[in-house]
């Protein structure tokens, strides 16, 4: 086996684990899926370990119980009962692919603490800070900020007098507020620029979200660093907008 093909079979094992941790903050993952789906990859480590320098090979020994207990079927779990089983795999995962590529999974831009706020932008971005603390959050946390950023971009709207549709979409609230918000005034062509190139970026968020997270019941979700790139893009976003609006 190729470093290549070593690097996405790790990865592929990764992304599972990542969207059952995202299931069981949900509390959907059942009992049955988390274990033999767990099992499968357990196994599935065990037999790449010749593949594994020695120091490496030794942590998929230490990680991987030698005995497995019988699971109860059709339950739901909760995160209480998921991360304690998966979080173990999810660190030994990240630190192999680390070890084979010399790289490190994408970290978080931390939300900012915003001037102007709501009761429902203050609950996802409590929501969105629980679950970029966890194990594989990044997939759940798209959507609540996305709920964040929509929220925000409203209330800007709302506290300035600018009239906007009730459906209006993010692009369609940013560049309101590029055109009647004197704070958003550009000087500097390349700076408006770079507002616009964003702006445009926003035109992609409602298809993650809606496609690609776990907003609705989605068999193909964001891979961890993607959907952590999503994020970061939407609190840098936030923050520059946060100074201007303060």
């Amino acid at each position: 086996m190729t470093n290549q093909e070593l690097l996405e079979k790790l990865n592929s094992f990764l992304k599972e684990i990542t969207e059952m941790l995202a299931l069981g903050d949900m509390g959907l993952l059942k009992s049955e899926e988390l274990h033999n789906t767990k099992h499968r990859i357990e196994d599935g480590l065990n037999n790449l370990k010749p593949q594994f320098g020695k120091i490496d090979a030794l942590k998929i020994e230490k990680t991987i119980p030698m005995w497995r207990n019988t699971p109860k079927i059709g339950m739901f779990l909760n995160s209480s009962q998921v991360n304690p089983e998966l979080s173990p795999l999810h660190i030994l995962l990240q630190e192999l692919i680390k070890s084979e590529s010399g790289s490190e999974p994408v970290k978080a831009v931390a939300v900012p603490d915003l001037h102007i706020t709501g009761t429902t932008i203050n609950q996802a971005i409590a929501d969105a800070k629980t679950l970029l603390g966890s194990h594989g959050g990044a997939t759940s946390a798209v959507d609540r900020v996305h709920t964040v950023l929509h929220g925000y971009l409203k209330q800007v709207c709302k506290q300035s007098g600018i009239s906007y549709a009730d459906d209006a979409s993010l692009n369609q609230l940013m560049n309101l507020l590029k055109e009647k918000h004197p704070a958003l005034s550009m000087k500097n062509g390349n700076a408006d620029q770079i507002l616009k190139s964003m702006a445009n970026v926003l035109d992609k968020l409602n298809p993650i979200r809606n496609n690609a997270s776990l907003a609705h019941p989605n068999s193909q979700l964001l891979d961890q660093n993607e959907a952590m790139l999503v994020v970061n893009t939407v609190n840098t976003l936030l923050s520059y907008l946060n100074s201007k609006f303060s």
